[in-house]
């Protein structure tokens, strides 16, 4: 991945910066150390993840073939799986280590079991969040289409198949933007990544594949896609404020997504670890002029569906915390 080199013209630039300064103002510093990455608890992160997976595993291996223990066992493999697309995500913003190399390789490490190019994906995201509501963003659709009822069928796709689709169709949308040096690393990925399934395809039995891998990415796959879509669905993209949405969670919902329920917060700082969302979350979110907020992922599955009913496309769950209206 190479680093980012972003025109200072640049709207969503602009945009943040401006909204940084105005929400940071007199607090600065609590800003500042919210910034600062912790390697010990990206370590703490990973272990639990993993011994969640390994866990789940054990689980379906000492099931025998009880139908209860096994689906426990790939519900957790599932959410470990998840925590793989939220990983990738931390190292496109250089938050899983501070030497750019070494977080090159623990973004294209946790990328690998679920088949994505950290490059291709980094190529993508950057696009994502320096293009919102324009061309090369594919994470929003109303710059795509301007009939409702196709941002209508995007959402379904999203919410039903999203993950899939994304993966596969990833290699093409960052090769087709990334510069010369980024195109060869995104070979270089996938010559990697198809080499390491094309052997664990073939040496590995169908029922060990499906039951580690292919049943756990159907759970991931769940999980990845309500996260994505409460993130900016109905919102609006030419108001940092409204681009993104904050969703109220538990403790224990926040813990399995690492926080990235906390978009908002995430869109404009994003140079903060998911480890410290909910403090900067704290910090801020009184201070914000406006918002999108959900009380819950249910909540806004739930006003979704309303919105649909009716085709509506008017950002959902506006709030104004600035002015008193707090979680």
């Amino acid at each position: 991945m190479e680093k980012p080199h972003i025109s200072k013209d640049n709207r969503v630039l602009i945009e943040r910066t401006l909204a940084n300064k105005e929400i940071s103002k007199g607090i600065e510093t609590q800003v500042n150390q919210l910034l600062v990455l912790n390697s010990g608890k990206r370590t703490r992160e990973f272990l639990f993840f993993g011994c969640l997976y390994v866990t789940g595993g054990l689980i379906v291996f000492f099931s025998n073939n009880i139908l209860l223990l096994t689906l426990i066992g790939i519900l957790f493999m599932g959410v470990a799986l998840n925590s793989l697309a939220i990983f990738i995500h931390e190292g496109l913003h250089g938050l899983l280590a501070s030497r750019w190399r070494l977080n090159h390789l623990l973004s294209f490490l946790v990328g690998l079991p679920t088949m994505v190019s950290a490059t291709a994906y980094y190529t993508t995201h950057l696009n994502h969040h320096y293009e919102l509501g324009r061309k090369l963003d594919y994470g929003t659709y109303r710059q795509h289409t301007r009939k409702p009822f196709f941002v209508w069928v995007a959402y379904l796709l999203q919410l039903t198949l999203g993950s899939f689709i994304y993966i596969s169709l990833i290699p093409f949308l960052g090769f087709s933007s990334a510069s010369t040096k980024s195109r060869l690393f995104i070979i270089a990925e996938y010559i990697v990544i198809i080499t390491v399934f094309t052997l664990f395809f073939v040496y590995v039995p169908t029922n060990l594949v499906l039951l580690y891998w292919f049943y756990p990415m159907l759970i991931m796959n769940v999980l990845t896609n309500i996260r994505g879509i409460a993130s900016h669905a109905l919102g609006n993209q030419e108001n940092i404020y409204l681009s993104s949405r904050t969703v109220e969670s538990s403790k224990l919902v926040s813990l399995l997504f690492l926080n990235e329920n906390y978009h908002l917060e995430h869109h404009i700082f994003p140079r903060t670890p998911s480890y410290n969302l909910p403090a900067m979350h704290a910090l801020i979110w009184n201070r914000l002029p406006e918002a999108i907020y959900a009380e819950s992922y249910g909540h806004f599955l739930f006003n979704l569906l309303k919105a649909a009913i009716k085709q509506d496309l008017n950002p959902m769950g506006v709030v104004h915390p600035k002015d008193g209206i707090s979680i």
